[in-house]
């Protein structure tokens, strides 16, 4: 392969290789055709925004993720996918963060609620990176995100089924220490 082709590989999944000068976009510049590579090639959501929350690139993980293709996405408001009552909170982060180039999220899981283009909630984990060009200057950000509802939802009922084990059966050391004072 090694001349920009792409295939099956016996799984299901296509694989992609590229390398410089095969006439892929980027051609000549190694981290162009491989970051464009990661992203089409990822199942994580990759998407990108710009300062001013417009989605500027939207994976096939995202379109998987969020029920958006990439054509409904782009150019829209990262608002697609944020809950209604979060979009103030998250729009008045996301510009401070742009405006001050800094996060305290960079190197953090982060836990979010999420929706999907049919309107259900989704529960998502995500990362975040500060993008910058040339000058310095913050050019947008990228979140890579995977979809977490239904491990949320078996740990929040194994914690429920915790909580209703130890309201039945409290712990039992206070009672055996108040026979053994007992003389039973």
């Amino acid at each position: 392969m090694g001349d920009g082709s792409e295939a099956a590989d016996g799984n299901g999944a296509t694989t992609a290789q590229a390398s410089p000068g095969t006439g892929r976009a980027g051609a000549g510049e190694p981290e162009a055709w491989l970051a464009q590579a990661i992203a089409r090639e990822s199942s994580e959501a990759i998407v990108v925004a710009d300062p001013d929350g417009t989605i500027l690139v939207w994976n096939g993980g995202a379109e998987r993720m969020f029920g958006h293709t990439a054509a409904e996405a782009v150019g829209q408001s990262l608002d697609l996918i944020i809950p209604e009552k979060l979009r103030a909170r998250h729009g008045k982060g996301y510009e401070q963060t742009t405006a001050t180039g800094r996060t305290k999220y960079g190197d953090t899981l982060l836990g979010v609620p999420a929706t999907h283009k049919e309107g259900h909630r989704l529960s998502i984990e995500f990362t975040v990176a500060l993008l910058r060009d040339a000058g310095g200057e913050i050019a947008g950000i990228s979140a890579i995100m995977r979809e977490v509802s239904e491990r949320r939802a078996t740990e929040k009922a194994l914690r429920m089924r915790l909580a209703e084990l130890e309201r039945r059966f409290p712990d039992p050391e206070p009672a055996a220490e108040l026979g053994a004072e007992r003389g039973a």
